[in-house]
């Protein structure tokens, strides 16, 4: 264990007047969070789980704001509770925890959330053994499996990590959700345990990111130079916790001077970084990203940076093997066994590591012939301008295959005639290795690969990238992209066999108005947590037809209406194809009782 272990619960005496977080966008004066702060947030959660149950429960948990999490976790854990973390706070997702559970605290839909400060917090025993929560696999190889983590498990990781990479009262800003393990554990739990400050807010996007390091930058200048003294405790340096698809999508255009002065460290998981990405990464921000591999089941397995060994390094007191067929096996402090444990990537050993070689093949049966997906996935990635491609075997299709294809920009198909052009040259490319009875009905071509906030290509965007072929009436969703908590842009393709277009019209089919118009409410309700009744249209235009096999973009924004009612609010809406903008207009909603 460290000096201030999770087992030895270090915010119990923590002194009151030092600060845990910093409002990283606050002016200098309200920047600091003390720890008295935290303490007063445990005393109401306390107060609020008191009088729901006696101890003991387990508790649904799904809260965003970092402090408050933190707050709601630690009274949960000091009262004798555990906790269950949902990925997302989406229905379906929730419906399965909660059968397991005593109630919902947080952000959930129907969760409980705590008054005002309730007095000094009860402290209680953190043991060993005891459950301290339970989580969900990403789902991406099958059904999400609960697994539970005691305090054991979780002090053994920390542990290593704080040797390997101290904190050191540094800064740490996340990008990633602490509802995973691995925001958990980097950007909540070795905050606590090492009484460094966290960011009171996930950084979600590179412009605030960019802003937020230009004035910690400014800051510790004006500091240092005697400009101001009413800012206790300036972050020396920032650790910022992200996964691949933010720094894959970093762009140069932004303002990064401050970027190599006050990032001391880069942390990312989920998945492997391209070399692209990590060259990208680095010549931008100016700081190597040390690159960390495992997953929910096993925690931490290894940790590399690329610019100086491509081999991955394994966390201390992990062992690695092989075996004939070069699967990766591991015995690890992290897990509640002693044994070996069998894991679903191929590896070669060397002296200073080992390599990733992919997945271990990923074999079925489709109309009748056996099958490697991994095998196709490599041929398909060997096509010019694919940069990865995963196969996926869809049961409500009788197991029949669906390929997700990330392109070159320039290769991506923008209506029916490119898409099926490239469509048929793909298959002609499998069929050079594969029969024709296997290869793929169904594709999904991407230009960034589809992700979930950690990274994976998890169950939940599967399903949403194969989700039109459960109904005739949806667009074919090809990846979101977040631009603010109130703005998004959605890739869409409009299928050939969409119902709408039946009829409308015999000599040119297209889609009608009011469908796009119910298309951008829809999936605003589903990204951006649109509400209410609608109430009117403004402003609505459809100056270019949209016709099947078109690729688009949809630009959601929802903006306030004052001075009408605070609960009020507008969604502005874009629909826009390589060409021209097919559709745009507004669309006002009202609360119930407001109009």
């Amino acid at each position: 264990m460290t000096d201030v272990s999770l087992l030895s619960a270090p915010w119990r005496n923590a002194p009151s007047d030092r600060p845990i977080g910093w409002y990283c966008a606050a002016p200098p004066s309200q920047a600091a969070v003390p720890w008295s702060i935290l303490h007063g947030r445990i005393g109401a959660w306390q107060a609020l789980l008191d009088s729901l149950a006696p101890p003991g429960q387990r508790w649904l948990l799904h809260l965003r704001a970092p402090l408050e999490f933190a707050a709601a976790l630690i009274a949960c854990w000091e009262r004798g509770d555990s906790v269950m973390l949902p990925a997302d706070d989406r229905p379906e997702t929730l419906a399965g925890v909660d059968r397991v559970t005593e109630g919902r605290l947080g952000d959930a839909p129907r969760g409980h959330r705590a008054g005002p400060d309730a007095g000094t917090p009860r402290w209680g025993t953190l043991d060993t053994d005891a459950l301290a929560l339970s989580l969900y696999t990403s789902g991406s190889s099958g059904d999400p499996q609960r697994l539970d983590k005691c305090f054991a498990q979780l002090d053994a990781e920390l542990s290593v990590q704080a040797r390997l990479w101290p904190l050191k009262g540094r800064l740490v800003i996340s990008q990633v959700s602490h509802q995973h393990i691995y925001g958990l554990l980097f950007a909540i739990l070795r905050p606590l345990c090492e009484r460094a400050l966290m960011a009171m807010s996930l950084c979600r996007y590179p412009e605030t990111l960019s802003d937020w390091l230009a004035r910690l930058s400014k800051l510790r200048h004006s500091t240092s130079t005697g400009l101001s003294s009413d800012t206790p405790n300036v972050p020396s340096g920032v650790v910022l916790i992200t996964a691949p698809p933010p720094l894959e999508r970093l762009p140069e255009e932004l303002d990064w001077r401050a970027a190599p002065q006050m990032l001391s460290r880069i942390h990312s998981s989920g998945a492997p970084l391209s070399q692209a990405a990590s060259e990208h990464a680095l010549r931008i921000l100016g700081v190597p990203v040390s690159e960390i591999y495992g997953s929910s089941e096993t925690g931490g397995i290894a940790w590399r940076i690329q610019q100086h060994n491509a081999c991955w390094t394994p966390f201390s007191g992990i062992e690695i093997r092989d075996d004939d067929q070069g699967t990766l096996w591991l015995r690890s402090p992290f897990l509640d066994t002693a044994d070996w444990q069998r894991q679903a990537d191929r590896i070669s050993l060397e002296t200073s590591g080992f390599r990733l070689l992919g997945r271990v093949d990923r074999i079925l049966k489709v109309g009748g012939k056996r099958l490697s997906l991994t095998s196709m996935d490599r041929t398909l990635g060997t096509y010019p301008d694919v940069l990865q491609a995963r196969t996926i075997a869809l049961p409500e299709r009788d197991t029949r295959l669906g390929a997700i294809v990330q392109l070159e920009p320039q290769s991506i198909p923008q209506d029916h005639t490119a898409r099926r052009a490239l469509t048929e040259a793909l298959r002609h490319h499998l069929l050079e290795t594969f029969e024709s009875t296997v290869i793929p009905r169904y594709w999904r071509f991407v230009e960034a690969w589809p992700s979930n906030s950690q990274g994976k290509l998890s169950g939940t965007v599967v399903a949403h990238l194969f989700r039109d072929l459960q109904s005739r009436r949806l667009p074919r969703w090809l990846g979101v992209e977040f631009e603010g908590d109130e703005r998004c842009r959605v890739t869409l393709e409009v299928p050939e066999r969409l119902i709408y277009v039946q009829g409308h019209f015999d000599a040119k089919p297209v889609v009608p108005g009011i469908v796009i118009v119910q298309w951008a409410i829809e999936l605003a309700r589903e990204h951006l947590g649109l509400q209410g009744e609608f109430h009117r249209l403004e402003r609505i235009k459809f100056p270019r037809l949209l016709c099947p096999g078109d690729r688009v973009e949809l630009l959601l924004f929802l903006s306030p209406v004052p001075p009408g009612g605070e609960r009020n609010v507008k969604l502005v809406f874009t629909l826009k194809g390589r060409q021209a903008t097919h559709a745009s207009g507004k669309a006002l909603f009202s609360s119930i009782g407001d109009r």
